[in-house]
Order: C-alpha cells, then sequence, then structure tokens
C-alpha cells in the first residue's frame, strides 16, 4: 500500500507534518503502488513537498518512483521505535510518533525523482515457520 502526503512546497521541512494526505487501498495486484507513485510525482511535479509511504510488507513504490533497483532494496525501514504508545487516561493505549513527523522524514526518507521523498515502514526480513 502506498500513502502520500503532499503539501506546498517550503524551505522549512517542518512543513512536512501538515497538508493532503492520500492513502491508496486495494486487492493485491491492483495497480495500488504503480497509481500511488503516478500521483506521488504528479504532485511533486507540481511544486508541492511530497512524502510517500510505503507500507506493504514487499516495498516497491521506490521502484515504481523511479530509484534504480539496487538503491531501491537498500532502504532501510523506518525503526519499530519511531511509534511508542502513550496511555490514555481512561487505561487505553494509542499509538504516537516519538519524535515529530518531519523528523521521521529527515531521518528516514530517500531522495526519489522529481522531488518525492520516500520512506519504507516495514519489509519482510525472512520467511516464518508455521
Amino acid at each position: 500500500m502506498g500513502l502520500g502526503a503532499a503539501v506546498p512546497r517550503s524551505p522549512d521541512p517542518r512543513s512536512y507534518s501538515g497538508g493532503m494526505k492520500i492513502a491508496v487501498a486495494g486487492k493485491g495486484g491492483s495497480g495500488k503502488t504503480t497509481l500511488a507513485a503516478t500521483l506521488a510525482r504528479l504532485a511533486a511535479r507540481q511544486g508541492r513537498d511530497v512524502v510517500a509511504v510505503d507500507g506493504d510488507s514487499n516495498p516497491n513504490l521506490a521502484l515504481a518512483l523511479g530509484l534504480p533497483q539496487e538503491i531501491a532494496n537498500a532502504i532501510p525501514p523506518v525503526p519499530r521505535d519511531v511509534i511508542v504508545d502513550k496511555p490514555l487516561e481512561d487505561g487505553r493505549k494509542t499509538s504516537v510518533l516519538a519524535i515529530p513527523a518531519a523528523e521521521v522524514v529527515r531521518r528516514h526518507g530517500v531522495d526519489a525523482p522529481d522531488g518525492v521523498r520516500v520512506l519504507v515502514m516495514g519489509r519482510v526480513g525472512h520467511a516464518g515457520a508455521g
């Protein structure tokens, strides 16, 4: 699944925390990654700062955005400790970012064609038993 956040282009990297958010979801093989990459590049070409987030366990968004395979495959996933549980007053928990969103993008994002910045949220390391 691809997720892109498009915000007006600004020299201030803190601008990544706001703006439009577009999620692309659907059945396997329906073209989600291709659509997400196309939307991301078009928005960037229109002068928007774009962060494209690949949340698929088999991430290919960086490749669809135009990065060479050796670079796309080498993008490390965003560490799990970026998201932490925060207790609520009623005893339940919610998940929040441990650092500001702009900092996540700065530390873990990789530049792709047309000014898109791509993040990989997860990757299957190896097949499990069972």
